[in-house]
């Protein structure tokens, strides 16, 4: 028997843009190849499927090798810190967490400030993993960077973090490069 959806229970969708796009303005075919986020997740579907081939040894997968690469040499990040480096939600984080805490490879730390805040520190055995681990995470970027002038890497690098500011701030008005570009 198919559900009905009373009129109160209806989906929201979001509102329709006040003006209709220049569709003649468009081009005919969206060239995917020549779309620069298009390439960024080519990139990066590619390594994070080497990435987990390479901790799989190590019982290790991306998210937590994320986790642990942003708390080595770094005590007490709070999970606000954690989940903007590794770029993951707060939901996926906890679960995240949960798992090397279970493991014994982080610890949760009350701030002293702030009984609301969580921080999070690697313990003994989770430096030492993921020591042993940075290794190959450094071998597979220099795989992936093979070729490329070292002042070009640093462009790019420079150039990801304008484009992570410009949309922190919102599509509508990117910002000034508010640092020099490095030489190319």
């Amino acid at each position: 028997m198919a559900s009905r959806t009373r009129p109160t229970e209806r989906r929201r969708h979001a509102p329709a843009p006040s003006e209709a796009p220049d569709t003649a303005a468009l081009p005919a075919v969206f060239d995917f190849e020549r779309h620069l986020f298009f390439w960024l997740t080519q990139v990066i579907s590619r390594r994070d499927r080497q990435l987990a081939a390479a901790l799989q040894p190590y019982g290790v997968r991306v998210h937590a090798w994320r986790v642990l690469g942003a708390l080595y040499g770094r005590r007490g990040l709070s999970m606000t810190e954690v989940a903007d480096i590794v770029a993951v939600d707060p939901t996926t984080l906890s679960r995240t967490v949960a798992q090397l805490v279970r493991s014994g490879l982080v610890s949760r730390l009350t701030d002293v400030g702030d009984k609301r805040v969580t921080r999070l520190a690697l313990t003994a055995a989770g430096t030492r993993l993921t020591a042993r681990i940075l290794p190959v995470v450094l071998r597979l970027t220099e795989a992936a960077t093979a070729g490329l002038p070292q002042p070009m890497v640093e462009l790019m690098c420079w150039a990801l973090r304008e484009m992570r500011g410009n949309l922190e701030s919102g599509l509508a008005t990117p910002r000034r490069a508010s640092r020099a570009r490095p030489a190319a």
